[in-house]
């Protein structure tokens, strides 16, 4: 067997990483007899030349140099050659292919290197590949020991599929794309799962896709021994005697070793005599304990990031430059947490460099230039760590952070709530709507704790929030500690009688990080002495005192079902009520009493819901409210803050209940309950490490879920504009290929399937709520809405974007164009209808159909004056 193996082209490779526009402007010219070494990045090593060991196939595989492939090109070059196919990767990365796939890009504010990928598969199409491969990598293998990560941004995840449909390759130049869905949770799952594909879809013997498998295998192993291997070589060389004063190790992801996304940054160092690393070369950092940071490490390469701030932090010859993309949220909390380790462990600065497609070079060049004088004049006055250097060593053995002394970085959360707490502190939550944060405090009451929610954001609370936690973190962050900060500004609280209440989910989003963005937040607030609960995994140690037990789990379930039943009853009726505030004033009622009645049981609660159901129907209304004289609807969606917190997004539902729309939001309990589908649905492809435990348990959880709503459904029998649920399954089902089922970062595939669902029930015009630059968004709702409009193309869809500094002004002008058009479709809907009905009015009047009945007004005697 021929040995497959990643060859690098390293003869001379700081040539190889190019003569860049912005160096050559910058004054670091091109390569010079004393420029400083730089390790060779993925753009030398990235693709296999060595030949198959398989007969020839007639098949020419386009892979895209963009995104995940950067991790992982030399996996899939070896594989299709050992297959006996011929992997064609795209030309590296320039301005003019940028600009030719921007048409297609459909957010404007995703990341560059997303953007870039439009350019690749044009190029790629341009080659006349037979396909054009490019997977959604879900998960990816775990590489550190002490941290849980496997996830992926929801951009790498997702975006094959985004290209899918925005360049539409196969439509319109006859090129099907390959996008399977990986999520390999470790190496022995890569194996399964990348046999599993290529035996299916290209009818390949499992013998031979074994065979290429280990040899893919190999290929991506050597691939990272030897950018190890040229690291040690820069270390070493920097510890000799006459090494350079100190080097550079460029922190990013790895598609930041694309030269157009980072300005082949290198030069900007290596022209002014600093040698440059990039995390390939820190041998060792699988093996550095991250866990002291505050950060929650979902994802390998944030991992690789921590990582190589505490192995900088214990190297004296060392410093950081972390690479950010703009527009990137989960760079906010990294740049963050680097800094304060490098801070508290060394004295050092992390030099952050947000880079997008932009091309001016001055403002990179000042800022380098600033950031090496300032290090010089620090290591110039001894202020430097003074750690002794290690020897030289010359036959690259490895250097290890194990041989330096160990920086001592302190707990990132050092006020815990104790279980002295549980009767000491009241825990102040955020909202998440005001409904479900109510009915969260009764269930946790039911545990023993006092826990309260804050009042609604107002303006000072959007100020604080904006004030202490990072400008690209999510509005969503904001307001919720914004909240908080807010409260005990009042002085109704003192800060040694409190703690805070957070969610915590979402492993490739900025919602798992909101307890180390509080943290931050309230300890330069001057609130260092009050703790944090989530509900959620305390990964950190946070709160050792606070523990909620297995029956916090289904009393939330019941009173989440009861409460989208209110929610859904309050927006039917509140658009028509002859009395305004009536509504309003009902649910508010009926909420407190099934609050109280949740911490006694479900079966009080649901007697609560019955009679909540008969005081809605008791509510007088106007004379249009069903049947043709319905109003227009309006279906809302999006990220689940955005769309529930009415401050957050403007008090959406009332404006557009004033312009005479009725608003229909989906209820909040399939966010929840959509893991148990994923988890069935990852059980059937085998996509998990215990596929039978995954639909086991993801089916018994569904189970309990549909017990519970077919509860609430027998109740809501009575109500008198009671409509079908539809559940997590019907909306599961119609995903179709619009976007693979297994992605589930934000709200996954719900964004999409409730347009789908809402437009079949006769919702024409849609509004979509979710925070500036939110990462899923960038995939399940922006990057959704031209299969949509494909499959209905009658819908009219409004993407918003919110953030502290949102005017509603603008909003207002974007919504009033909604609403004139859906009260236009409802008009020209309602005559063409009057003409349908016409010759069969005297036959229906006589006998009403069931659809008639269903949506026929019930007035009931009496009024709300005996709720």
């Amino acid at each position: 067997m021929v040995k497959l193996h990643n060859e690098l082209l390293v003869k001379n490779y700081n040539e190889a990483l190019g003569t860049p526009r912005a160096a050559d402007q910058s004054g670091a010219g091109s390569r010079e007899p004393g420029m400083a070494e730089a390790q060779p990045t993925r753009t030398d090593a990235l693709v296999s030349r060595e030949p198959g060991m398989a007969e020839a196939r007639p098949t020419r595989i386009g892979i895209p140099r963009a995104l995940e492939f950067w991790n992982s090109m030399p996996y899939w070059t070896t594989l299709f050659r050992a297959l006996g196919m011929e992997p064609v990767v795209s030309r590296e990365s320039t301005y003019s292919l940028f600009e030719s796939g921007l048409q297609a890009i459909p957010s404007d504010t995703v990341c560059f290197p997303a953007k870039v990928a439009h350019g690749h598969v044009l190029d790629l199409v341009a080659k006349k590949v037979d396909r054009i491969f490019m997977p959604m990598m879900i998960r990816v293998p775990k590489e550190n020991k002490h941290a849980e990560s496997d996830a992926v941004c929801p951009v790498i995840q997702g975006y094959p599929k985004i290209i899918e449909h925005s360049d539409a390759p196969l439509e319109r130049y006859g090129i099907p794309m390959d996008l399977p869905a990986f999520h390999w949770h470790d190496e022995k799952l890569r194996r399964r799962q990348t046999i599993d594909f290529i035996t299916e879809r290209y009818d390949i013997p499992p013998k031979q896709a074994l065979a290429a498998t280990k040899a893919a295998e190999s290929a991506l192993s050597g691939f990272r021994d030897e950018l190890q291997q040229y690291g040690r070589h820069i270390l070493n060389k920097l510890n000799s005697k006459d090494g350079a004063e100190f080097g550079v190790v460029l922190a990013g992801r790895p598609y930041h070793s694309d030269n157009l996304v980072n300005h082949h940054l290198s030069r900007f160092f290596t022209g002014l005599g600093i040698p440059v690393m990039t995390l390939d070369g820190l041998a060792d950092l699988g093996e550095v304990d991250v866990r002291p940071s505050r950060v929650d490490s979902y994802v390998p390469f944030h991992t690789r990031m921590l990582a190589a701030a505490l192995s900088v932090a214990r190297h004296p010859k060392l410093e950081l430059v972390q690479i950010v993309s703009f527009g990137c949220g989960h760079d906010a909390v990294l740049s963050d947490e680097m800094a304060r380790i490098l801070r508290e462990t060394s004295d050092k600065e992390l030099l952050v460099l947000k880079l997008d497609e932009g091309e001016a070079s001055g403002p990179l060049t000042i800022r380098i230039k600033s950031f090496i004088e300032t290090v010089r004049t620090k290591r110039g006055l001894n202020t430097a760590p003074t750690e002794k250097p290690l020897a030289n060593t010359a036959d690259l053995k490895p250097i290890t952070v194990s041989q330096l002394s160990a920086p001592k970085l302190a707990n990132g959360f050092p006020q815990k709530f104790t279980r002295a707490d549980k009767k000491r502190r009241v825990i102040l939550a955020p909202n998440l709507s005001p409904a479900f944060t109510r009915v969260t405090a009764a269930v946790v009451s039911r545990q023993g704790y006092h826990l309260e929610p804050l009042p609604i954001a107002g303006e000072r609370a959007f100020e604080l929030g904006k004030k202490y936690v990072h400008n690209d973190i999510c509005f969503p962050a904001q307001v919720n500690i914004g909240e908080f900060l807010s409260e005990l500004e009042s002085g109704r609280y003192r800060s040694d009688e409190v703690a805070i209440g957070l969610a915590k989910n979402c492993d490739a989003c900025r919602a798992g990080q909101y307890a180390g963005l509080a943290r931050s937040a309230l300890d330069e607030a001057g609130y260092k002495d009050i703790p944090i609960i989530t509900i959620g995994d305390d990964t950190k140690n946070m709160h050792p005192g606070f523990r909620l037990s297995p029956h916090f789990q289904l009393r939330m379930l019941w009173a989440l079902a009861i409460t989208d039943a209110l929610e859904t009853m309050r927006r039917r009726t509140r658009a028509y009520e002859d009395r305004k505030g009536e509504t309003d004033r009902v649910f508010d009622v009926h909420l407190e009493r099934i609050c109280t009645a949740i911490s006694l049981g479900h079966r009080d609660a649901m007697k609560g819901l019955e009679t909540a159901v008969d005081a809605f129907n008791r509510i007088p209304l106007s004379d249009s409210a069903a049947g043709a004289d319905r109003k227009p609807r309006v279906g809302i969606t999006g990220e689940i803050l955005m769309k529930y917190h009415p401050s957050a997004n403007g008090y959406i539902e009332k404006y557009l209940e004033e312009h005479g729309m009725e608003v229909v939001v989906p209820g909040m309990i399939d966010f929840f309950r959509r893991e148990n589908v994923i988890n069935k649905h990852l059980g059937v492809r085998k996509l998990s490490h215990y596929p039978f435990v995954s639909m086991l348990l993801g089916d018994l959880a569904d189970h309990l879920y549909e017990f519970v709503l077919r509860k609430v459904d027998k109740a809501m029998e009575e109500f008198r504009f009671v409509e079908h649920r539809h559940d997590i399954h019907d909306l599961a089902a119609r995903i179709g290929n619009i976007l693979d089922p297994s992605f589930v970062s934000g709200e996954g595939w719900l964004i999409p399937t409730e347009i789908m669902q809402m437009t079949e029930d006769g919702v024409n015009a849609f509004v979509v709520l979710n925070p500036f630059g939110c990462l899923p968004n960038h995939i399940s709702g922006r990057g959704m809405m031209k299969p949509l409009k494909a499959r209905y193309p009658h819908i009219q869809v409004l993407s918003l974007d919110y953030d502290p500094d949102t005017s509603f002004a603008n909003i207002e002008n974007r919504l009033q164009m909604l609403v004139i058009t859906a009260r236009e479709q409802q008009r020209l809907h309602t005559t063409t209808s009057t003409h349908a009905d016409t010759a069969g009015q005297q036959r229906s009047s006589e006998t009403p159909t069931a659809v008639q009945v269903q949506f026929s007004p019930v007035q009931k005697q009496g009024s709300t004056d005996s709720i």
